[in-house]
């Protein structure tokens, strides 16, 4: 299996254009969004698959998540470490992509940030069965912060072929992994994540969760 070579990412296929993905997310930059615009995310505790595509780790799941009452359906889950996206400057030392698709092809990615701590089941559910096609135990809500505050923007996909056919989520409450998944994780990739990329006046929107109860 050839994997992506992060090295020289001035080598990839690329589209065109000035609505790269990821980015350096600024909370003085954002416009504050409604407060009716709450994700409304229902995954699956089973996972269908894990494996290693080259560019990360890579877990088949389902669910649905209603996003500005639009349905969309998960259709996998994958990881970057460090990450991708960055928050008032600063990285995290792992961010998870959910990637669902509505019925008229529309993407949309729901980046968590990770960061060192406490075990995650979730995750030690995943890195067990890598490898495997069968189906297995994974509660990926878990992998979900209780504080579901947001940044939103247009963008692409962070591997080639690089489209602007992105809506991005990007929450900013971190969920944890602790040290030792984390080195797991950089024993299959030193690095795996994309470089930050320039805003170029792009709307950046701001959702402010209400406190879980």
């Amino acid at each position: 299996m050839a994997k992506l070579n992060y090295e020289d990412q001035e080598s990839w296929p690329f589209e065109s254009g000035k609505r790269q993905s990821p980015m350096d997310l600024h909370f003085a930059q954002a416009k504050k969004m409604p407060s009716a615009a709450d994700l409304q995310l229902a995954y699956s505790q089973v996972a269908s698959y894990a494996k290693d595509t080259g560019r990360g780790i890579e877990v088949g799941s389902s669910g649905q998540a209603m996003i500005n009452q639009r349905p969309f359906s998960l259709q996998q889950f994958h990881f970057h470490a460090p990450s991708e996206h960055l928050l008032d400057g600063q990285d995290f030392p792992a961010e998870v992509h959910f990637v669902h698709e509505a019925a008229d092809g529309q993407l949309a990615v729901i980046a968590v940030f990770l960061t060192v701590g406490q075990t995650s089941p979730a995750i030690t559910s995943i890195l067990h069965q890598l490898g495997a096609s069968e189906k297995f135990a994974c509660d990926v809500e878990k992998l979900l912060p209780k504080d579901r505050s947001y940044f939103h923007y247009l963008g692409s996909l962070t591997t080639p072929p690089l489209t602007e056919t992105v809506e991005w989520y990007v929450m900013t409450h971190p969920v944890e992994l602790s040290a030792l998944q984390l080195k797991e994780f950089h024993q299959l990739y030193e690095h795996n994540n994309r470089k930050i990329q320039a805003m170029n006046d792009r709307p950046l929107l701001y959702f402010q969760a209400k406190e879980p109860s």
